[in-house]
């Protein structure tokens, strides 16, 4: 006789499925992606379909979500911007602004990259377990975003525009709230420093636009947070409130997640490390190989492209990407494809900020037996992969030298 399910659980899993029973499946073009999750949604890109676009079309874009999707309505969307810090100088208040309200500011747009801190997690689930979806190399994607620099609606709501102003001597934080149940929270919520977003420069945007449409549901709509060269965490969607304040988020996201801890922090252990170690924030260096994918056979004696793409954080510009057929001993470098600034005699401005990743592609000749390749990038800080993976708990940041060692088979005869 088959036992019943215990009533309590019956009722949990009847919740679960009432709260994800308006997601946006129409919008989700499933043969792009590798699904992780269903419920939340999560999805990485194919690795062969993100090398086709520099900027990735929105329906091969990664999705990354920590609950259902909400159903908000754009044109009736408010979100609040509360002044919480103590200070005497700048007044504690809060004003309410909405689609209409952002339409009356200057727009702007950037092309940046997005990565969740866990891709290429797996890498790291193959050293011991981990904590988190464990995804593969695909969380990546650029985009073209258009939005308002939430630094002007800042300070229009009466934080100083000038950096030297006695209000930035004490380090404060901008948190942005979004609407929607989070697994892990009440809500999802997460913060990056004030002064990063005051930064004209640094192109922090409350972004209702991406590829120039309107957001789509799994992307924020209507409007989200774009933080070029900082982790994916940090951009927070379907916003609700956005808060300046004297400490950083105190949600769980923040606090308790998104961290490299040190190797010997694990599942029961791991609480007295979190507070101990700093929310992470800048993107690092990391480069991929898109083709030729794991499982793709190619044939020896014949050329072959290889291509993939890389990125850094920070602003910090990607200056090479190398390449290498005998698993790292040897290194040639790869053709790289990027949009950049030009100095005033039209060479490579290296000093302008940089959000963009770039795509890179190297030809192989004769594509040799038992051809192990690797990728490597290098940034305008100086920055290189390791050259191999350093394990955290929970998975994050893993930008070891990337590998690929394709099937060959010798080329066929005519």
């Amino acid at each position: 006789m088959a036992s019943s399910m215990p009533a309590e659980a019956a009722s949990a899993q009847n919740k679960t499925s009432n709260v994800y029973k308006d997601e946006p499946w129409s919008e989700r073009t499933l043969s792009n992606y590798i699904v992780r999750a269903k419920e939340p949604f999560n999805a990485e890109a194919k690795l062969d379909r993100l090398v086709e676009n520099f900027v990735t079309p929105t329906d091969r874009h990664f999705r990354r979500n920590h609950g259902a999707i909400p159903n908000l309505d754009g044109p009736s969307w408010q979100m609040s911007i509360e002044i919480a810090s103590a200070c005497p100088s700048v007044k504690q208040h809060s004003v309410s602004v909405g689609i209409s309200d952002l339409f009356k500011l200057q727009q702007f747009e950037v092309v940046a990259v997005l990565e969740c801190a866990g891709n290429r997690r797996d890498g790291l689930k193959a050293i011991k377990p981990v904590n988190g979806v464990i995804w593969g190399p695909g969380t990546a994607s650029n985009a073209q975003w258009g939005g308002y620099r939430l630094r002007d609606m800042l300070v229009g709501a009466g934080v100083p525009a000038n950096l030297c102003d006695p209000f930035y001597a004490t380090p404060r934080h901008v948190e942005f709230a979004g609407h929607g149940d989070a697994s892990d929270d009440t809500h999802y919520a997460s913060s990056i420093p004030l002064e990063w977003v005051m930064n004209p420069l640094n192109m922090v945007l409350v972004a209702t636009e991406m590829n120039g449409q309107k957001l789509t549901r799994d992307h924020g709509y209507p409007a989200r947070i774009v933080a070029p060269g900082i982790i994916g965490a940090r951009w927070v969607k379907w916003l609700k409130c956005i808060r300046v304040q004297d400490c950083e988020s105190e949600n769980f996201y923040q606090k308790l997640d998104y961290k490299i801890l040190p190797p010997m922090a694990n599942g029961a252990n791991c609480q007295e490390f979190w507070p101990l170690f700093p929310a992470l924030m800048e993107l690092n260096i990391q480069s991929v190989i898109c083709r030729p994918t794991p499982d793709e056979c190619i044939q020896t004696g014949r050329p072959y492209l290889v291509q993939g793409y890389a990125l850094s954080g920070g602003g910090r510009a990607v200056d090479r990407v190398e390449v290498s057929l005998d698993g790292g001993e040897t290194w040639d470098l790869a053709k790289v494809f990027s949009i950049h600034a030009k100095d005033r005699n039209g060479q490579r401005e290296w000093a302008a900020k940089s959000w963009a990743w770039v795509l890179w592609s190297y030809r192989i000749d004769s594509v040799p037996p038992r051809c192990e390749i690797a990728c490597r990038a290098w940034d305008s800080g100086g920055n290189t992969q390791p050259s191999n993976a350093v394990w955290n708990y929970r998975g994050v940041m893993n930008n070891s030298v990337y590998h690929v060692q394709p099937k060959t088979a010798a080329a066929s005869r005519l």
